[in-house]
């Protein structure tokens, strides 16, 4: 299944009936109305035609004779949005929602601007007026689905898409939305899965089940062997996480197989297949795909991030690094993004360029024991030893190699508490014999 945060799907968001004017809400008045009205409809004609800039002068012009006028103001805030200025477009319809909230435009371009300006709290409220007066608007329905999204209550923005697939059950942007939901919780539910008691047996199942299923049958024999060896104390809790686990992954799958019957040739499409082709190992592949989704759609961030993590997955850092960095220009908090970028940085010695981008990480995602490791590997390179060891203890349960605890004795022993320093050898030599021994038995198996 693709990472969450590939998932960037606002442009996808278009007027289902062209483009909203507010025609309706020119009035007629004796001073130099002729003049108003003429410009009014010949902007009005331009952007029914496509020719936006034309549209937008000319109803700048209207309002030089009319300032304030609102309904040249929401016509031209819609010229805005549809030209992508989206600072302008929320500035001149914002106030015009709350000065005439029946006025559906004005409220569907406040919340449409907010929400490419990543502003998703400013959006919630001119959407959920727009849908209290027009239940089923898709964009309004869309648009809030996605603002929920960003604001982290998934469960609500699941209810939105379900809403609209039920209404127009081939909705392909709805479908991504769903799919993208499913995702966020499924691995929500596996990441709590493996801190429950007895949950990292049934976490370990679930690795091999979806290694099974992408036909790695060598490592999913290995994860099969892990959870049985894990699995001595049954935990009912687990058991139940579990199974709400693969449910959420199953319906994520079946929501992006949706989209692929939809629409096999959308950029959507191709970065969901090349997120396939990147979790199978098909890295060359993987980057075809997200290719060919940048061309389809250069101005989306998604095949960015795409490229960036195969990149970065290949070793082939300068290039990650050019990826990731242009798709935090328009994403700044994106958690993936940051932690691939802390990670280059860490591996070719960059430590006071990983260091804050850590940190930045950890403070949106602080359980993240990888991050943990990376952060606690940077101070060990500077020789940071007391700042060290905070963070490899934190990270040493998911230490599979036995690097973390050989760092965290040497750091301790640096520091003079040697019975501690000793244990953490002694647990990194049982790692790495583990290790070896499980190879051997993989060998022996072919």
């Amino acid at each position: 299944m693709a990472d969450s945060e590939h998932k960037i799907w606002l442009s996808m968001i278009r007027f289902r009936s062209g483009v909203w004017l507010a025609l309706c809400l020119l009035p007629a008045v004796p001073s130099r109305a002729d003049d108003y009205a003429n410009l009014f409809q010949e902007a009005a004609l331009s952007a029914q035609h496509g020719n936006y800039q034309q549209a937008i002068a000319k109803y700048k012009a209207a309002l030089l004779l009319r300032p304030g006028a609102p309904e040249a103001q929401n016509n031209l805030a819609v010229m805005y949005y549809q030209t992508r200025d989206y600072p302008d477009a929320y500035r001149l319809a914002s106030p015009i929602w709350r000065a005439h909230p029946q006025l559906k435009s004005a409220a569907l371009i406040t919340g449409l601007a907010a929400i490419q300006l990543q502003r998703p709290v400013d959006a919630v409220a001119p959407l959920e007026q727009l849908l209290s007066i027009d239940g089923m608007n898709r964009d309004a329905l869309l648009a809030l689905a996605s603002a929920r999204l960003a604001l982290g209550d998934t469960q609500h923005a699941i209810e939105i898409y379900e809403r609209e697939t039920t209404y127009a059950p081939n909705d392909f942007t709805a479908w991504y939305g769903k799919a993208i939901c499913y995702e966020r919780l499924a691995e929500k539910a596996s990441w709590e899965l493996a801190r429950l008691p007895g949950g990292a047996a049934y976490s370990k199942r679930l690795l091999g089940e979806y290694l099974q299923s992408a036909g790695d049958d060598k490592l999913a024999r290995e994860a099969f062997g892990q959870s049985q060896a894990l699995g001595e104390t049954v935990s009912p809790q687990a058991a139940k996480q579990y199974d709400e686990a693969r449910q959420l992954a199953e319906k994520s799958q079946h929501a992006f197989e949706r989209i692929v019957s939809l629409a096999p040739d959308s950029w959507q499409t191709a970065v969901f297949l090349g997120d396939v082709d990147r979790q199978h190992g098909n890295l060359v592949s993987a980057l075809a795909h997200y290719k060919k989704a940048a061309e389809a759609e250069p101005d989306n961030a998604a095949p960015l991030l795409g490229m960036g993590t195969a990149y970065w997955e290949l070793g082939d850092f300068e290039h990650a690094s050019s990826c990731l960095r242009k798709f935090l220009q328009l994403n700044p908090r994106a958690p993936q993004a940051i932690f691939e970028l802390a990670n280059i940085a860490v591996r070719q010695h960059q430590e006071s360029a990983a260091i804050p981008l850590l940190r930045q990480y950890l403070a949106l995602q602080p359980d993240a024991l990888a991050a943990h490791a990376d952060l606690g590997r940077a101070y060990f390179h500077l020789k940071r030893y007391r700042d060290a060891i905070p963070e490899l203890q934190k990270a040493a349960a998911a230490d599979e190699q036995g690097e973390i605890h050989y760092q965290l004795s040497i750091s301790l022993r640096k520091l003079g508490q040697e019975q501690e320093a000793d244990a953490a050898l002694k647990r990194s030599n049982q790692i790495r014999q583990a290790n070896l021994e499980r190879q051997r038995a993989l060998q022996g198996n072919h």
